[in-house]
């Protein structure tokens, strides 16, 4: 990597950095859910609502068109609004904020039910989220095909108690937009670089250098995004039953941060793709490789082993702990989108790969047809499409190493110290918390949506079992059930 100028001068105009430390698990979190449910009241200036009722996310309006289902849909646009939230304790936390609004996601803006992003025009702290941090953009997710309301909450629970690095923080409200009731929704952090979010080097305004932070999604959409590469991955992988597979190309890489120019798109993707082939070398030919002092080229390494020369380029401890939590949830978009990584060439950057920022729950934890009652390992093997008909998939960072003995006994100890403070139980109260708290408040929502009980609403995804639920009781139930089932299936297994 070139050599950082340390004039004065050229310093201050190379970067805008965050040099918190980097955050850890904290087995101890508890979620800050209160009862009664927060408000969140959106007015848009217009007097319009058409902008959280009618848009669709133009890659779907495109892909829809190559079936022959030609649609108008428009694409979302922000809304100039006013955004007033009131807490559980009945006060006015914000009052009438100047802020724009917009649908926000990709195949869930489908739905009738929309998840929403806020962008406030100054920085606002939410619902007492991320210890108070204040930031412009905030999320609002629908849970229209989780009729639990509580997988996006779950999910990001036992990351904040299972992972370090980022996790969005999280909170239950009840949305009305232009004084209409539109029901509940799961608050969260957008997943952006930010000082009190994903914290890596940004840069500065028209800074060309490559020593910056990158914030990478693997990414089946990735053809819709500027910023987006693919890897060579050149050989098969084996996954954790001994079936081999392709990694598909077609999945690609999008870059969700900030960056300035080709230089640095071209340094990153030359950068993972030879971390790819540093971390493949190593577990299946035993063929150690590490980068030279500019990080773009591979040279032979000196680590006395596959563990030590993996080490410098990748944080075990995210991998480990973002295998067991996809393992854990069973998440079908594992192999296909909002599976985040960040890599960090600033001033206080480590250059490696971390794997962070967990996102996009509802479809997990036996929701669809993707490990529906529990058993069977899940996030390191050859895997189907969404319908069933090609096992064509995999997520090629959580299988290049299950067959390596160093990486099976990381999972181990870190499966077992995880266990030592009893998840389950504070994953089930959380939801117990839900159910009997906020009945009201979904009776309310199902009033408006009458969703639960129909799937044929959001395509027929979801598998029999959370098909057959008609309230949120029973598909709480039935989530509760299901967590049980995974944790002693694994408890077993590990």
């Amino acid at each position: 990597m070139k050599k950082i100028i340390t004039s004065f001068f050229l310093f201050c105009s190379v970067l805008l950095t965050s040099f918190a430390q980097a955050k850890k698990a904290d087995p101890n979190f508890k979620p800050a859910l209160s009862s009664p449910i927060p408000v969140i009241k959106i007015t848009s200036k217009s007097g319009s609502i058409d902008f959280v009722t009618k848009p669709v996310a133009k890659l779907v309006t495109d892909a829809r068109a190559t079936w022959g289902d030609e649609r108008s849909d428009p694409a979302p646009f922000y809304e100039e609004c006013s955004v007033t939230v009131i807490d559980s304790e009945k006060n006015e936390a914000i009052s009438n904020a100047d802020a724009k609004v917009k649908v926000r996601g990709n195949w869930t803006t489908t739905y009738d039910k929309k998840p929403l992003r806020i962008r406030f025009n100054e920085e606002q702290s939410l619902l007492g989220m991320n210890s108070n941090a204040k930031n412009r953009d905030w999320v609002l997710l629908t849970s229209y095909k989780d009729w639990s309301f509580s997988r996006d909450i779950t999910g990001l629970y036992i990351a904040k108690m299972l992972c370090p690095g980022y996790v969005s923080d999280f909170n239950l409200a009840e949305v009305y937009i232009n004084d209409k009731y539109f029901g509940v929704y799961v608050v969260a952090e957008l997943q952006e670089v930010a000082k009190n979010r994903i914290n890596i080097t940004q840069p500065a305004k028209g800074y060309k250098g490559t020593d910056i932070g990158y914030l990478i999604e693997y990414d089946y959409y990735h053809y819709a995004e500027k910023n987006n590469f693919t890897i060579k991955y050149e050989n098969p992988v084996t996954d954790i039953n001994g079936e081999s597979i392709n990694p598909p190309e077609k999945v690609g890489y999008t870059i969700k941060s900030k960056i300035t120019n080709d230089a640095q798109k071209t340094f990153v993707s030359n950068y993972l793709s030879n971390v790819w082939k540093i971390c493949y070398e190593a577990a299946y030919n035993n063929n150690l490789l590490e980068f030279d002092s500019t990080y773009t080229k591979l040279i032979k390494s000196k680590a006395p082993n596959a563990y030590v020369c993996i080490s410098k380029v990748i944080d075990i401890n995210s991998l480990i702990t973002a295998y067991i939590l996809s393992e854990l949830v069973c998440d079908p978009d594992l192999y296909y989108s909002s599976f985040y990584m960040t890599a960090d060439f600033g001033p206080k950057g480590d250059k490696k790969l971390h794997f962070e920022a967990p996102w996009d729950f509802d479809s997990t934890m036996g929701n669809k047809n993707f490990c529906a009652d529990g058993n069977g390992l899940y996030a390191a093997v050859k895997q189907w499409d969404v319908n069933h008909q090609e096992q064509i998939y995999c997520n090629p960072w959580m299988m290049v190493f299950v067959n390596s003995d160093w990486f099976n006994k990381a999972v181990l100890d870190r499966w077992h110290a995880f266990q030592a403070n009893k998840p389950l139980d504070k994953i089930i109260a959380n939801i117990d918390y839900i159910s009997t708290n906020y009945q009201a408040n979904f009776a309310a929502d199902q009033k408006v949506w009458k969703n639960i009980g129909k799937n044929a609403l959001i395509g027929n995804e979801l598998c029999k079992a959370s098909a057959a639920c008609k309230n949120q009781q029973k598909a709480a139930a039935r989530l509760k059930a299901w967590l049980t089932a995974r944790f002693a299936y694994l408890d077993k297994t590990w």
